[in-house]
C-alpha cells in the first residue's frame, strides 16, 4: 500500500468517526437528555458551550500528553522537572496554583 493511499484510508476512517459522532442519532440523544434536563442549547449553561468545553479540554490534555510523552498517573513524569504537578478541578481551576490543596483558597 501506497503512503498516499494510507493516508487516504487514514482519513477516510476519521471522516467515518466524525459522521457517527454527529450522526442525527447521537445529536437527537443529546438534545432529548438537554430538553428533560432543562439544559438550554445555547448559553453559558448550554449544550453547545458544554461540548465545546469538553472537546477543548480533551484536546489539551492529548496535546499535553504528546508534548510530555506519558500519560497523566503515569510514574514516568515524576521528578523530571517537566511533570504534571497540578490538578485541575472541575470548575477550571489549577488547585497548586490557587491554594486550594493546601485549604489557603
Amino acid at each position: 500500500m501506497t503512503q498516499s493511499m494510507t493516508l487516504r484510508t487514514k482519513d477516510e476512517a476519521a471522516a467515518r468517526r466524525i459522521a457517527e459522532a454527529f450522526a442525527p442519532e447521537a445529536i437527537d440523544t443529546l438534545l432529548k437528555d438537554a430538553k428533560a434536563t432543562g439544559t438550554p442549547i445555547d448559553g453559558v449553561d448550554g449544550l453547545l458551550n458544554q461540548m465545546t468545553k469538553a472537546v477543548l479540554e480533551r484536546a489539551l490534555q492529548v496535546e499535553m500528553t504528546d508534548h510530555l510523552g506519558y500519560e497523566v498517573g503515569d510514574p514516568a513524569g515524576q521528578g523530571t522537572g517537566n511533570s504534571r504537578n497540578a490538578e485541575v478541578h472541575e470548575d477550571g481551576v489549577d488547585a497548586e496554583r490557587s491554594g486550594r490543596d493546601r485549604g489557603t483558597a
